[in-house]
């Protein structure tokens, strides 16, 4: 048993537990969903769930009002762009979210606050908590994707953080490796699988009569992020994405839009511009929620682009994936994922393979679901005083 543990008892389970859950975008509140519900029902957690980022934009949806719509009430909405601003500096959404987080932490005073992920704003979120003596309980760390900058927040909020739910074993081995304790690094499998074992199905016209769409064959899911580390060619390769999926005569395109990186919006604008000229049947939507975008993924015949989505959710649900360019590079890759480069020539040779898989099963490399049981029977087994501080495991240690 971790010395930051302690075995169950009647005084322990009359206690409250207050934990904080942070969301800032939809990809992001979609993979928490189901934790946010259990939490909630949970008789000895008290839930403080707080919305801020994309969520509160309106150009991405404002997906802010599909929570507000859901049974578990959110504790405040925190804004952390200027208006409807996108292009703001990041730096400077960054140090709002430090600020205003730093009010919340002190204000409502969680026992611990869940994050997911390397988004950029977490670096705020997180040094709030930091500075707050709030323990951090991070999820999805050690992970590596090497084109986008999200690979250095991502180990940054690790080295933060005092609990860690991580979603395969290489990825434990890699926190630990960053000095954490190995008691406080749980492997319990991809949150977002576990969305998809609790997400209601939905009948093919139910998911065509929402999307006002009549789906041709082949079916294919688009999202392109940008890619904010290493080698691209930028605009070049969204064109070239543009010629490779015109390749796929009749094809039915659904893209969900690019996140609030850096030149994030222009992707979007230049999307929705090809969608309204090509001649495909292709729809944009800022936002699908999360049981009509994984009902999606089970009608679709292959998911297209450089969202971990197609390297995590897809996967699991038996649809084959075209990983274009460098932005995913490093995470662990299941057999039904195709890597492509930027080059339409590549690309469209990844999405006639991509349609010709035939191994549908689950391919998952991220465990097979029940991942908030597990974080929450962590949760209520750990002594969150001792996680206040925090020592650097150092491996060498062991072979003293």
């Amino acid at each position: 048993m971790s010395e930051f543990t302690e075995p169950m008892s009647g005084n322990h389970a009359k206690k409250t537990l207050k934990i904080a859950v942070v969301t800032a975008t939809r990809a992001e509140y979609g993979l928490l969903s189901n934790l946010i519900e259990k939490m909630h029902q949970h008789p000895q957690i008290e839930l403080q769930l707080f919305v801020t980022g994309a969520h509160l934009l309106p150009s991405q949806g404002l997906t802010v009002e599909y929570i507000r719509k859901q049974s578990v009430p959110i504790t405040e909405e925190v804004a952390i762009f200027e208006q409807d601003n996108q292009i703001d500096v990041m730096t400077e959404v960054t140090a709002r979210a430090l600020a205003e987080f730093g009010k919340r932490f002190q204000r409502y005073q969680p026992d611990g606050v869940i994050v997911l992920g390397d988004r950029y704003e977490l670096l705020g979120i997180c040094s709030a908590a930091l500075l707050s003596h709030v323990p951090i309980i991070h999820l999805h760390g050690g992970e590596i994707t090497q084109g986008a900058m999200d690979e250095a927040i991502r180990h940054a909020v690790t080295k933060m953080a005092s609990l860690h739910f991580v979603a395969a074993d290489e990825y434990r081995q890699r926190v630990i490796q960053m000095g954490e304790t190995p008691k406080c690094v749980h492997q319990v499998g991809a949150i977002g699988l576990d969305v998809i074992q609790h997400m209601p199905s939905m009948a093919l016209d139910t998911l065509q009569t929402e999307l006002n769409t009549i789906f041709t064959k082949p079916l294919l899911v688009v999202t392109y992020h940008p890619v904010t580390w290493g080698e691209t060619q930028g605009k070049q390769a969204l064109k070239n994405l543009f010629t490779a999926l015109e390749m796929i005569e009749g094809s039915t395109v659904i893209w969900t839009a690019a996140n609030t990186d850096e030149d994030g919006e222009q992707i979007n604008a230049e999307v929705k511009k090809w969608v309204s000229q090509t001649h495909l049947n292709a729809h944009f939507f800022y936002s699908l929620g999360s049981q009509r975008y994984l009902n999606l993924l089970k009608q679709a015949d292959a998911v297209v682009g450089n969202s971990s989505s197609g390297i995590i959710e897809a996967p699991a649900v038996g649809v084959a994936t075209v990983n274009i360019g460098e932005r995913q590079a490093g995470r662990l890759m299941a057999k039904s994922i195709i890597q492509s480069s930027e080059k339409t020539e590549d690309m469209s040779r990844a999405i006639e393979k991509a349609l010709k898989f035939d191994d549908w099963q689950n391919n998952s490399l991220y465990g097979q679901g029940e991942t908030a049981k597990q974080i929450i029977k962590v949760l209520l087994k750990t002594d969150f005083k001792k996680l206040k501080t925090k020592q650097f495991y150092d491996l060498a240690a062991e072979h003293r």
